[in-house]
Parts: structure tokens; C-alpha cells; sequence
């Protein structure tokens, strides 16, 4: 009868799941609020109502 190995399993990285879904998250949500801040800057600076009168 052989011996059992000894020792673990390998070592996958599976336990880095729930941070990695975290910090996609906080990078989406990171980008979303650029771009509400970026559109909203952009139309409290838009003054321009069409006319062509100087």
C-alpha cells in the first residue's frame, strides 16, 4: 500500500473571486460618476442658445 502525499492542493487563486467582482465594481462606479460630472459640467458651461447676433 502506497503512502499518502503529503502536503496540499494546489493553491488556484479561486478565494480572489469576491475581491476581484469588488473592485470591478468600485471601478465602475468610479467611471460612471466621471461621466455624470464630466455631462454636467459640460451642459452648466453651454451658454450658446443658437443665435448667430453678436
Amino acid at each position: 500500500m502506497a503512502p499518502a502525499p503529503a502536503g496540499s492542493l494546489a493553491h488556484t487563486g479561486a478565494d480572489a473571486t469576491p475581491w476581484l467582482i469588488g473592485g470591478a465594481g468600485v471601478l465602475i462606479a468610479a467611471g460612471g460618476g466621471a461621466l455624470f460630472a464630466a455631462r454636467r459640467r459640460r451642459a452648466d458651461n453651454s451658454t450658446d442658445d443658437g443665435s448667430t447676433t453678436s
